[in-house]
């Protein structure tokens, strides 16, 4: 053991490094005062009903290995799992075990973020236990919990990354409710929740809102070949430019291997608040609308199915003002799938604005050269902004004419021809609020 101070360690820390020294003597190195470093090669133990406080920020690159009835609570800011670091259960091969339960507290009044630098499918937190109410951000890299995640108390916020609970058969979340879920963010693109049936898995459910107070969960069940399944869920109906007949909201689904043969019933739950004008006023007659680009208005139109309130979708008490849709036998199942809710009544007329693309591929050839808002009426006054993924405004028109062929306007990026990428685009008709939407640049 080498310490790069020997003095002036806060007592938190000297807490962590007193605890670290007598269960785990001669393989963890302090690097600072507050950050424990876990080395390469160090192999550690929480043996049953251990009970382990951490006070300092850890930085894992050995094994740490947690029996079932251990607890290793976190209280620090951030945890990373660094390459080729793990986290296995008392199993031989360390994932077919129970494994300790990992807490992740605010006791020291801190958010706090984990970090996985090239993270490995189930290799990560046996049991992960969220108890912290200023919550939880999985900042770098895929997080992967192999049995429980347990929310007690705030959110997971996902950065751009994904969760993976449970393997093939296994894995259960607990606790959740609208206080306490899986934050997707609010676009089409970014982390999601992602799940792993057998040929004879129950319905799962997916905890999952866009923000923050915008809960907005799933429940599916799958019928066929094993399958990965992946939901998040945006502040938008895809590809739809006017939506006052629709839930503002699209549930992404993404299935990893190919199924003929599978089929779907889900079921959606939404807010009273995210409802369009027109769906408020006509709730008797919606259903789960599931999008097909076939289809003049790009989404099918369905009989009405009954919506049912309050919204179950928790595991604690029922929701008000949540309503519940649910859709059965969804076949012809494709790699990704986006699914909304609507009452409308018939394919799309001439008198309703529909769809904008959601990629364009300028290179000259005469086709999808540039980013088309069709089926606009005359009068219409369309406000058009493209910007970077680093959120930077690269083009702005504020009476657009359907011009963006991928070069910019704005700042200096003017007259200058933008990468091929993913770009986030906000549109508005006649001065309404602005519709935000990804778009994709693909010479």
């Amino acid at each position: 053991m080498k310490h790069q101070k020997h003095i002036g360690i806060p007592l938190p820390a000297l807490k962590v490094l007193l605890c670290l020294f007598l269960f785990f003597p001669l393989l963890i190195h302090a690097q600072a005062v507050n950050q424990v470093y876990i080395y390469p090669g160090a192999s550690l133990v929480a043996h049953p009903n251990a009970n382990l406080n951490i006070f300092a920020d850890i930085s894992h690159s050995g094994t740490l290995t947690s029996y079932n009835t251990s607890f290793i609570n976190f209280y620090a800011s951030i945890w990373q799992n660094n390459n080729g670091s793990r986290l296995p259960d008392e199993s031989a091969r360390g994932i077919d075990g129970t494994g300790g339960i990992f807490t992740f507290s605010d006791l020291l009044q801190n958010a706090q973020r984990i970090n996985n630098i090239n993270s490995l499918p189930f290799n990560g937190f046996p049991n992960l236990r969220l108890d912290n109410s200023l919550n939880v951000l999985s900042d770098i890299g895929a997080l992967h919990v192999n049995n429980n995640l347990d929310f007690r108390n705030g959110h997971l916020i996902l950065n751009g990354f994904d969760v993976n609970v449970g393997r093939p058969g296994t894995g259960t979340i607990t606790g959740h409710s609208h206080t306490n879920f899986i934050v997707t963010g609010p676009m089409m693109t970014g982390g999601s929740l992602v799940r792993n049936t057998t040929a004879s898995s129950p319905a799962l459910d997916f905890p999952i809102g866009t923000a923050i107070g915008s809960y907005t969960p799933l429940r599916i069940k799958y019928t066929g070949l094993p399958q990965t399944i992946k939901f998040r869920v945006a502040d938008n109906v895809y590809n739809k430019l006017n939506f006052p007949e629709y839930v503002n909201k699209t549930w992404i689904m993404n299935t990893a291997n190919a199924d003929p043969s599978g089929s779907v019933e889900l079921t959606l739950q939404h807010n009273a608040a995210d409802e369009g004008i027109r769906y408020f006023s006509n709730r008797s007659e919606a259903y789960v609308s599931r999008y097909d680009t076939r289809l003049t208005g790009l989404w099918d139109v369905l009989p009405p199915m009954p919506t049912s309130t309050p919204g179950i979708i928790t595991d604690r008490a029922a929701i008000f003002d949540a309503y519940m849709n649910t859709r059965l036998d969804i076949t012809a199942i494709k790699p990704i799938e986006y699914f909304s809710k609507t009452v409308i009544k018939e394919d799309i007329d001439e008198n309703t604005p529909v769809n904008v693309p959601d990629a364009i591929s300028p290179n000259g050839d005469g086709f999808n050269d540039v980013y088309e808002v069709v089926k606009r009426l005359p009068t219409d006054v369309v406000r058009f902004e493209v910007y970077s993924r680093n959120q930077v405004l690269v083009f702005q028109d504020l009476d657009y004419q359907n011009t963006f062929n991928g070069t910019g306007n704005m700042g200096g990026f003017i007259g200058n021809t933008l990468p091929d990428g993913i770009y986030y685009y906000l549109i508005s008709v006649n001065g309404a609020k602005g519709i935000p939407g990804y778009l994709i640049i693909n010479r």
